[in-house]
C-alpha cells in the first residue's frame, strides 16, 4: 500500500474529519519537503492518527461536559481526566511531527543538519579524521 491521500482517506476511514483533515495537511508539507514519500511513513501516520484521535475524543468530552474539572466520591473537586488525555496526546503529537521536521524544532533541526552536511566536503571530512 503506497502512502497517498487516497490512501489516507480508505485507511483512516473510520476516523474524525478533523484526524483526515489533519492528516492530508501533514502529507502535504511532507510532500513540499521530500517528493518519494515511502511506505515507512505508514506507521508514523498510525501513531499519529491515533493520538489524533485520542486528542479530539478528550476534546469533544470535555465540550460535551462543559467542564475542565469534576467531583470524585468523596465530593473533592478533581481535573477533568480527559485533560490529561488530551494533554498527553498533545506531547505525543507534538513529538511526532518533530520526527517529520514538521514542528519548528524539527524544521531548525533539519536546517542545522543541512547546513553542516553542506559545508564540509568528504575530502575535508576525511582529512580531519586522519589528523
Amino acid at each position: 500500500m503506497r502512502l497517498s491521500k487516497e490512501t489516507i482517506s480508505k485507511r483512516y476511514a473510520s476516523y474524525d474529519t478533523r484526524v483526515l483533515e489533519f492528516l492530508n495537511n501533514v502529507y502535504d508539507d511532507i510532500r513540499k519537503q521530500n517528493p518519494d514519500i515511502t511506505n515507512y511513513f505508514l506507521v508514523t501516520f498510525d501513531l499519529l492518527a491515533n493520538q489524533l484521535k485520542l486528542y479530539y475524543m478528550a476534546w469533544d468530552a470535555i465540550d460535551e461536559e462543559q467542564k475542565i474539572s469534576s467531583e470524585d466520591a468523596y465530593k473533592r473537586v478533581a481535573k477533568n481526566p480527559a485533560i490529561a488525555v488530551m494533554t498527553k496526546a498533545h506531547q505525543e503529537i507534538c513529538r511526532i511531527l518533530d520526527n517529520f521536521s514538521l514542528s519548528p524544532f524539527g524544521q531548525a533541526k533539519l536546517k542545522r543538519v543541512q547546513k553542516d552536511d553542506s559545508d564540509e566536503s568528504a575530502e575535508n571530512l576525511v582529512a580531519s579524521l586522519i589528523a
